[in-house]
């Protein structure tokens, strides 16, 4: 997602490319005045936007331009001007890679435009900072800044601001391995682009909604997202992102054998990034191709464009991206009976995911070489190789795992801050409406009014405040139970998603166990998981939210079918929620097809013919 960030830093200081002749003749304009100006704020500011100007063509004259205002704001200190003396010199070390060099300059802008009151200013220039923290890895503090400037932007109504904040958002929690978090920030930014007409930002908006359901292997939608940003980009005239989309496209298309329509868009991505001068792009277009012809079996003609692609990574050192070429440079020598040679590049490729810290990657590496090595009949090798995958396995399945559970909690802690806020404002309308009826009160007994006319003013304006408070108390409510509802949901996924893990869990033991000579310590692990997944006091949690939100629904089913047994009534309530088959399957830790029988045999109890909605016939209860 990285590619992202330099998009976003480029908006940074609204900065547009200039034709040569047009900046030669800003360039002079502004030297006249500085000429013709005794104002040193109208120097230093004329200096400012001198370096403006220069930064993308001649950084020496930036530097020297940014010294000249930064003497004078020193001579005559001018608080507004220092803070974009500041970000000025932030937005030079970047141009630079002097990234925390940058950072803190921004910071410094930041705590001069608060200085001086100007929050949004302040908020806009922090953004940036939250941007250089996505960009160094610092995910936690990149967050805090995006959810600080989010309230900004809301405050003063800039929705260009608050729309780029969502889309970081996104991307902070792609980078966390949060995808469903990434997708709703996503749409968030999304929307608001749609309703300022942005096509640019449109199509970056689904251009990041596009990766984050190919992150998810739901390569049909990323596809069909991917190629709605081009359109935007077309109109926007943006050939760089073009080029991007089209080879994003292609490698979702390889992945669903769609070979064809993936060559194509990868000869077009290649004809526009090779006139642009965009390397990483053309490195990207080469490794796909020979990913593709990997797929076609071609492996030799593979072999050519991965070799292409591995040149051009390596000249503009990603490591990330050597180690999958490699990886893949073994699997087509492999596929081509040159065994000993594929080992080389799955040693280089181990090397360079190693240095990457890939896990992905090394522990298909380590799984290819173990397949090699069993070619050449070198078993013990074999297995040390594949002991190395199962380790590195486990390790990148206890992570996904962590991280579903990080973001569930995540959501869940979300909802309940957004329910506090709604039931404080809820609850801050009628502490109001309250003090209003007890001011009128005062008033009219201290004028001096005669009682009919109190009693009629009071009835007539008590019912109105009651029907008010009523309404509100009523909001308060449908608040607090919808907060509950997604509170059930939240536990029901968890608990499906931590029966599911250790289901994996338990497989992978048995494996393990059926290769090793001993296998006692296997043995104890299957007990205990076993014992994990038929612990009933996870049901129990589940049960208690459940009644919360659905009163008295367990004994309204037992009146009417009573026949059902505790098993099926755990059925009942989970289809109540409108959850998956498989979502109830890993729930109640039975088979796909135990999940059938028990649904047939729940019909026959509900007396439900073939034509009847089991689900509806649930929902209606």
């Amino acid at each position: 997602m990285r590619h992202l960030l330099t998009l976003f830093f480029l908006y940074l200081f609204f900065i547009q490319s200039i034709q040569s002749q047009e900046l030669e003749e800003k360039i002079d304009s502004i030297l006249k005045i500085i000429k013709t100006t005794s104002v040193d704020t109208v120097k230093a500011r004329s200096y400012l936007q001198l370096s403006e100007l220069t930064m993308y063509n001649d950084q020496k004259m930036t530097l020297e331009y940014i010294e000249k205002a930064d003497a004078i704001y020193q001579k005559s200190p001018n608080q507004n001007g220092i803070a974009k003396l500041f970000a000025q010199k932030a937005n030079y070390f970047y141009r630079l890679g002097e990234i925390d060099s940058a950072r803190i300059n921004l910071v410094n802008s930041v705590s001069t435009s608060l200085k001086i009151g100007d929050t949004l200013q302040a908020a806009i220039i922090r953004h940036n900072v939250g941007i250089l923290d996505n960009y160094q890895g610092n995910l936690e503090s990149a967050s805090q800044v995006m959810d600080e400037n989010i309230q900004v932007f809301k405050k003063y109504d800039d929705s260009l601001h608050l729309a780029n904040a969502y889309l970081i958002k996104g991307t902070i929690a792609l980078a966390s391995g949060f995808n469903k978090i990434g997708l709703t920030e996503s749409y968030n930014g999304l929307k608001i682009h749609r309703k300022l007409k942005d096509d640019l930002r449109i199509g970056e908006s689904l251009f990041q909604i596009g990766l984050i359901h190919q992150n998810t292997s739901d390569h049909a939608k990323a596809i069909e997202i991917l190629k709605e940003s081009i359109s935007y980009f077309e109109k926007a005239a943006s050939l760089q992102l073009t080029a991007q989309a089209l080879n994003y496209i292609s490698f979702s298309q390889i992945e669903m054998e769609n070979f064809k329509e993936a060559e194509t868009n990868l000869e077009e991505s290649l004809s526009i990034s090779e006139k642009l001068d965009y390397t990483a792009n053309v490195a990207r277009v080469y490794q796909n191709l020979g990913k593709l012809e990997l797929g076609r079996k071609n492996y030799n003609e593979a072999i050519a464009f991965l070799t292409k692609a591995y040149d051009l990574w390596v000249k503009i050192n990603v490591p990330n991206n050597e180690a999958e070429v490699l990886l893949n440079i073994g699997r087509s020598h492999s596929s081509e009976n040159r065994v000993r040679k594929s080992l080389d590049f799955f040693d280089r490729s181990i090397e360079r995911a190693i240095y990457a810290q890939n896990n992905e990657t090394l522990e298909a590496a380590y799984f290819e070489k173990s397949l090699a090595l069993e070619k050449l009949g070198e078993y013990e090798e074999s297995l040390t190789s594949f002991k190395q995958n199962k380790i590195i396995n486990d390790s990148i399945f206890s992570i996904e795992y962590s991280k579903a559970t990080q973001e569930l909690k995540t959501i869940y802690d979300t909802e309940k801050k957004e329910q506090q806020i709604a039931q404080q404002s809820t609850e801050i309308a009628l502490l109001e409406e309250r003090n209003k009826v007890s001011s009128l009160q005062k008033w009219l007994l201290g004028s001096g009014l005669g009682l009919s006319l109190l009693v009629f003013g009071f009835g007539f304006y008590g019912i109105q405040q009651k029907m008010k408070r009523n309404k509100l108390e009523r909001e308060k409510v449908a608040a607090e139970l919808a907060f509950k509802k997604k509170e059930l949901t939240t536990q029901a996924l968890h608990l499906a998603k931590k029966n599911e893990t250790l289901e994996n869990l338990k497989q992978k033991a048995k494996e393990l166990k059926e290769k090793e000579a001993s296998n006692n310590g296997y043995q104890q692990l299957i007990t205990s998981i076993n014992f994990d997944l038929q612990n009933d006091n996870n049901w129990e949690n589940f049960a208690r939210y459940f009644e919360e939100v659905h009163k008295d629904f367990n004994s309204n089913v037992a009146k009417k079918y009573p026949e059902v047994t505790p098993n099926e009534l755990r059925l009942i309530a989970l289809l109540k929620m409108n959850l998956s088959s498989k979502e109830i399957a890993n729930i109640l830790n039975i088979s796909m097809p135990g999940i059938k029988k028990a649904r047939q045999r729940l019909r026959k109890k509900m007396n439900l013919s073939t034509g009847d909605s089991l689900e509806n016939a649930v929902l209606s209860i």
